[in-house]
């Protein structure tokens, strides 16, 4: 999972690293092409304006020599006076200006006129810039010279802009064309040191963006890992937690089985000595001492099944057999059962059952069970002289009610939830003098919860204790068997 998580984190990185760069020539080549298609507009209205002018001025003055000058060899055009008098009225005017050279041509593409004379005689018909412009059109191009001979002076390393514009006569017509040489080399450094600028600025932000995207990633892989790792342990520990389970369950089957056994030939043996024993008075401490085997074998076979229920209901392994049921016969089953008990005791036992009953649905074998360890707790931890009270009756959406309450010794709320857990006992003189597996009662809740029904234990210290609980009708149809113990219900006010 680390190597995975670094793996694509790496991955991530790269190519986030690459969308950035891309983003980041993108951005400075479309500036570039912007600025750049600006510089070339601007300067190529400048080039246009100053064409205007010596358009206006020098051909309105000169325009007759201009437009016969082909008739002249190119010297005789050099030597011409009109030729000097454009040089110098152009050298006055260009003096303090960005313009390095112009050219006249004439419609045949003849150059009649150049600031420098050497160029003066040149074909130039065949020149792109010059047809557009004899068409009508402006034509531009952008270049850089190492060496530009210009007016006065040979200058190096230059930009240079160079336009084509059509000279036009007052009526419309094109009489000639005009090409002027503009010096850029200043602008396009202004241009390239804000393109410069541009970059830093542009890196500088995209490398914060890029650094703060790998890092939100890099945190992101570190809590995947961590929970990762986590969920693995927790995976781990429950596995190990199922199979702890699985080996308790089949520790208890197995031991239950192998106690079973010598624990029915012990009950069945104690029987058969207490049916057989003489009634003389001899005899009497010994049939004590038989009696005595049978209910302690009795007490340790119930001990048994109630760790392996308490174990199947852990494992959900429990199944109910349900089915229609009179719960009247069942609770006179379970009175008559622990009235021995509660005579022994001095404990009194009151019944009520409302009339009009619907019939009971759910395993009556488990719901027995339910009863019979609710009335004999109330039975065991009632002092002697008390009482205990079992109510069953119907509420109005179909369920059946069942409460069994006592006069004991009660609990206190801290430890309602403690008997209500497995193995979980109250530490007083009084419980412990009874002993027990402190199964009881979470069995007794689990069953009915795999019922679907609810089930709440109330209790005060020395006033008693009530235990209700409640059966769906079978319309509500049952819990999966598979169940797994919930904390305790809260109890009602």
């Amino acid at each position: 999972m680390a190597d995975l998580s670094l793996s694509l984190t790496k991955r991530f990185a790269l190519f986030a690293g690459l969308v950035v760069v891309a983003a980041s020539l993108l951005l400075i080549g479309m500036y570039k092409q912007v600025a750049s298609e600006d510089l070339h507009a601007m300067a190529e209205r400048s080039n246009v304006a100053v064409a205007r002018i010596f358009s206006n001025v020098v051909w309105d003055a000169h325009a007759g020599f201009l437009t016969t000058a082909h008739f002249l060899t190119p010297q005789a055009i050099r030597q011409h006076p009109e030729t000097q008098a454009i040089r110098e009225s152009m050298l006055r005017r260009l003096r303090d200006l960005s313009i390095l050279k112009i050219k006249i041509y004439d419609l045949n593409g003849l150059t009649v006129f150049s600031t420098e004379p050497s160029q003066i005689g040149e074909d130039k018909s065949g020149n792109g810039g010059f047809l557009a412009a004899r068409t009508g059109h402006q034509a531009s191009e952008l270049t850089h010279r190492d060496s530009f001979s210009a007016f006065e002076q040979t200058v190096e390393d230059r930009d240079v802009l160079s336009s084509y514009v059509p000279v036009t006569s007052a009526s419309g017509a094109i009489e000639g064309v005009l090409e002027v040489y503009y010096d850029v080399t200043e602008l396009l450094a202004t241009v390239q040191q804000r393109q410069l600028m541009l970059q830093m600025v542009v890196g500088a932000t995209f490398l914060l963006l890029y650094l703060l995207l790998i890092f939100g990633v890099w945190h992101s892989e570190r809590q995947t890992r961590r929970h990762y790792y986590k969920n693995l342990d927790l995976a781990r520990a429950a596995a190990r937690a199922e199979e702890s389970s699985r080996l308790k369950s089949e520790f208890l089957a197995t031991m239950s089985h192998e106690l079973r056994t010598p624990l029915n030939a012990i009950l069945g043996f104690s029987e058969i000595l207490k049916l057989q024993m003489p009634q003389a008075e001899g005899d009497e401490t010994r049939r004590e001492y038989a009696d005595s085997i049978w209910m302690s074998g009795r007490h340790l076979l119930n001990i048994i099944d109630d760790v392996l229920d308490m174990s199947k209901v852990e494992a959900g392994e429990l199944t109910l057999d349900c089915d229609s049921f009179d719960p009247v016969a069942l609770l006179e089953s379970c009175l008559r059962l622990v009235e021995n008990q509660a005579v022994q005791n001095g404990v009194k036992l009151i019944f009520n059952i409302a009339s009009d009953l619907p019939p009971a649905f759910g395993d009556e074998r488990r719901m027995k069970q339910v009863l019979l360890n609710l009335l004999s707790n109330g039975v065991k931890f009632t002092p002697e002289g008390g009482q205990v009270s079992l109510w069953l009756g119907a509420g109005a959406d179909g369920t059946l009610q069942f409460a069994v309450s006592d006069n004991g010794i009660g609990i206190a709320p801290s430890d309602v939830e403690k008997v209500l857990t497995p193995f979980g006992q109250v530490e007083n003189s009084y419980a412990r003098r009874f002993g027990g597996t402190g199964l009881g009662l979470p069995i007794a809740r689990s069953l009915v919860e795999m019922h679907g029904g609810r089930f709440t234990l109330e209790s005060t210290p020395g006033e008693g204790t009530k235990v209700s609980f409640t059966l769906p009708p079978k319309a509500s149809g049952v819990a999966p068997a598979a169940f797994a113990l919930r904390p305790p219900l809260a109890v009602p006010a």
